[in-house]
């Protein structure tokens, strides 16, 4: 990975993701609000909160399996009448957009849109970053049939040979909220619990001073909360008592 570049402002960012976009290669773009974020999965982070799960490397890779199989499982057995006919990464994408913490990392296809997570501000004094990746095939399955999905959670968070995937759930998905997913060019990435430093191409970071005017410039081009989250659940999440509103 080279060196974390620091830009000031939309037209330094857009300069940079020209020059990737040179290089004739498909990248995935990843905002984080905190620069000091590792790229990891919600699973990792709650795992994590016990560290008698993550004390021995050698079973961590089990750990991990079973904590993803088991929430798969008393889904299913619980709530039959919305899960029982979803493959185990329908049941993973439905439960990752309800806030349960699962094996699927989110990234999208839209640098503007990364660019727009990373500008988040709820903590003062904190730059945001986005992280890019090569999507090198070799390195990642990207995949593409129904049989492919259909397969259980042990193929793709494999213990002995674990690798990653990329997915994006079909256009017609009942369960998965695809409008939202199409507005942010969204695709899950998935397999091991975190993204190593050797794997990201570049991290381009966003000054604290800059993010609330990096967001309005943002707004200007049609990249905002209003287009990216215009499902029911956004207009829900973006009108509770905890977040600002701003007159226009």
């Amino acid at each position: 990975m080279n060196s974390p570049i620091k830009i000031a402002g939309l037209e330094d960012y857009i300069g940079y993701i020209g020059d990737i976009a040179m290089s004739e290669k498909s990248h995935l773009y990843r905002g984080q609000e905190d620069a000091g974020w590792q790229v990891r999965s919600s699973a990792l982070r709650r795992l994590e909160l016990e560290e008698e799960y993550t004390a021995s490397e050698d079973s961590f890779p089990y750990v991990y399996l079973e904590y993803l199989l088991q929430i798969i499982y008393d889904v299913k057995l619980n709530y039959p009448s919305i899960y029982r006919n979803l493959s185990p990464l329908e049941c993973m994408a439905h439960l990752q957009h309800n806030g349960v913490a699962t094996g699927l990392i989110d990234f999208t296809f839209n640098p503007l849109v990364a660019l727009w997570f990373a500008c988040a501000y709820q903590k003062q004094n904190t730059d945001g970053k986005v992280i890019v990746l090569e999507n090198d095939h070799d390195i990642i399955e990207e995949i593409k049939t129904p049989d492919r999905l259909e397969n259980g959670l042990e193929t793709f968070f494999g213990v002995n040979e674990a690798k990653w995937h990329l997915w994006s759930p079909a256009l017609d998905s009942q369960f998965v909220d695809t409008q939202r997913m199409t507005r942010q060019h969204s695709v899950f990435l998935f397999g091991l619990p975190e993204v190593a430093s050797e794997l990201v191409a570049i991290e381009i970071v966003i000054p604290y001073v800059h993010k609330r005017r990096l967001r309005t410039e943002l707004a200007r081009i049609g990249i905002s909360e209003q287009t990216l989250f215009a499902d029911l659940l956004g207009f829900f999440e973006r009108n509770t008592a905890q977040h600002p509103y701003t007159l226009f």
